[in-house]
């Protein structure tokens, strides 16, 4: 399928003809339709990926320029794969960035140097059975205790968490006055550590990084696994959310692009009453569509990068990206299971994977009725209202 062109830097070029043949050797189509259904993790994958140096665009020596630019060219092509590796990579991106912004040198090494060699991971828990969209109600609590702190609570639908290896930043109330908001700290806290029980959740998609419930029963912590200080947890969330939701959107658009991929080679390979499907309007104009909306998502998505690259405020515009990027992946995915009929239905191809993944996609790093009340108070909506 013929893609619209995208004015990008040589090195976000380069980047992108590199990713793109790494993934077709290391995540073919067939692999990742394996790691898919047998629900499992594709650790070589992560080293290989740890191995060319892609995490050091947050956690390297040196500050890279056009941060979001880099990340978001990797996304879209990782997303082309599957949007769940994208998950993954964000996990391990976002916590290593979120580490070498707030920890310590202590925390650079024993929790960031591992996932930088490929032998560790990330994941985060903040919802709970009744937190979601309200990070700020988490009620799962840090106790200070001596010179550590003592956690007790529940934590629920957290990705990767059940990773060998993987290390959860985990939000929880440290007390305090002030707003609920004040009240949160982050702590960095291995699954294999006592008194932490981690239980995989039987999930409709997301197969490869599993989702989690997390239990957490008198988990006695050294001082030394607080992420930044007491009461900062809210501003660590709300710093990573505006990039993460950049790459998450990026790698919809890749997983996008891949779903219209093989659907526009099925309508021309496929014929009914003596035609290619590809002939008949009802199915190439819904198509075309779909490609304009991905064309405007994609503006959308680089737009919220060079914003975030440029040092400007983007927090309205990554929600926008994101509620694009996400509603077009949920239907694009529909629309293509729709065309292919029982052909889509059938798992010996991407397509059931895509339309499962695509489902979750509205709801990932905030569902569209959460983010279009953002969006409209950042119109001035409702700021006069009394309640």
């Amino acid at each position: 399928m013929t893609t619209s062109i995208h004015i990008q830097s040589e090195e976000q070029a380069h980047l992108r003809t590199t990713a793109r043949a790494f993934l077709a050797r290391h995540a073919p189509a067939h692999d990742v339709r394996i790691w898919d259904e047998a629900g499992s993790y594709p650790e070589q994958l992560y080293r290989e990926i740890a191995r060319l140096g892609w995490y050091d665009v947050v956690a390297g020596p040196e500050t890279v320029e056009g941060t979001a630019g880099l990340l978001i060219t990797l996304c879209e092509e990782i997303g082309r794969a599957s949007s769940d590796l994208v998950a993954l990579f964000n996990l391990n991106l976002s916590g290593l960035r979120d580490i070498h912004r707030w920890g310590t040198p202590e925390q650079q090494e024993t929790y960031g140097a591992p996932v930088l060699a490929g032998d560790a991971r990330l994941s985060i828990a903040v919802s709970e059975p009744d937190v979601g969209s309200d990070a700020a109600s988490v009620a799962t609590r840090a106790e200070k205790v001596g010179d550590g702190w003592v956690l007790n609570g529940q934590k629920t639908y957290c990705e990767g968490a059940g990773l060998p290896g993987a290390v959860m930043e985990l939000v929880a109330r440290v007390g305090g006055g002030g707003r609920k908001r004040d009240q949160l700290g982050v702590f960095l806290v291995p699954v294999d550590h006592p008194g932490v029980e981690v239980r995989r959740m039987p999930a409709l998609g997301r197969n490869i990084s599993g989702i989690y419930e997390v239990f957490l029963r008198d988990v006695a912590l050294p001082a030394t696994a607080l992420l930044g200080e007491p009461g900062e947890g809210w501003q660590i969330l709300k710093e990573r959310l505006v990039l993460e939701r950049i790459m998450i959107s990026s790698g919809f658009l890749g997983s996008v692009a891949a779903v219209l991929d093989m659907t526009v080679h099925y309508a021309n390979d496929r014929e009914q009453f003596g035609k290619a499907l590809s002939t008949y309007q009802g199915v190439t104009l819904p198509l075309a569509e779909m490609f304009v909306r991905l064309d405007a998502a994609r503006c959308a998505v680089r737009r919220s990068a060079d914003l975030f690259d440029a040092g400007l405020p983007c927090e309205v515009e990554s929600t926008m990206a994101k509620f694009l990027s996400g509603q077009l992946y949920a239907e694009a995915s529909a629309l293509a299971m729709q065309i292919q009929g029982a052909y889509g239905y059938v798992r010996d191809h991407a397509l059931p994977m895509h339309h499962s993944d695509g489902i979750i996609a509205r709801v990932v790093a905030g569902p569209p009725s959460v983010q279009l009340d953002f969006i409209a108070r950042s119109m001035g909506l409702g700021i006069g209202v009394t309640r």
